[in-house]
């Protein structure tokens, strides 16, 4: 199983879980499964048309997947997939 690290904005769909353990072969498929798990934490990470909203980073490891294939991008089952949203400040 892959995990993915919860930001603590979107930990009130968790529960308050930081770590959630979801099986996937792609990005696509592991988000699914989140939200199967913790239903509407999917809406606050893609936008209506199923993109990662533009605020919203996503890694497989330590990679980007806006570098790689994007939400197609594989997961092999000991990956970490961390959802990191924009922080902004001034």
């Amino acid at each position: 199983m892959a995990t993915v690290r919860v930001p603590t904005a979107l930990r009130t769909f968790t529960a308050g879980a930081s770590d959630v353990d979801v099986t996937g072969a792609t990005v696509r498929d592991v988000l699914a499964e989140l939200d199967g798990k913790h239903p509407g934490i999917a809406a606050k990470i893609l936008d209506g048309s199923g993109a990662v909203r533009p605020f919203i980073r996503i890694y497989v490891g330590p990679d980007d997947i806006g570098s790689l294939a994007g939400l197609d991008t594989p997961v092999a089952a000991r990956d970490e997939i961390s959802i990191i949203p924009a922080i902004a400040g001034g």
